[in-house]
C-alpha cells in the first residue's frame, strides 16, 4: 500500500499517466473528485482510486 493519502494534481497525472488538461476536465464532469487546501487542489488517494475503478470499468464494458 503506498503511502501518498493525496496527489497533487500534476503527481496525480504523472502516477496514472494522463495529462493535466485531462485531470482537469475530469474534475469540472465531477468523475474525479478533489478538494482544496487554499488554493491548491488535491485528490485523495480513495478519490483515484475510484476515479481508475470506474473508468476501467467503462472502457471494458
Amino acid at each position: 500500500m503506498s503511502d501518498i493519502q493525496a496527489y497533487r494534481v500534476l503527481d496525480f497525472c504523472k502516477a496514472h499517466g494522463v495529462s493535466r488538461s485531462f485531470a482537469y476536465l475530469e474534475m469540472k464532469a465531477g468523475r474525479l473528485k478533489f478538494f482544496n487546501v487554499g488554493r491548491m487542489r488535491l485528490i485523495s488517494r480513495e478519490a483515484a482510486e475510484e476515479w481508475r475503478k470506474s473508468y476501467e470499468s467503462a472502457r471494458s464494458a
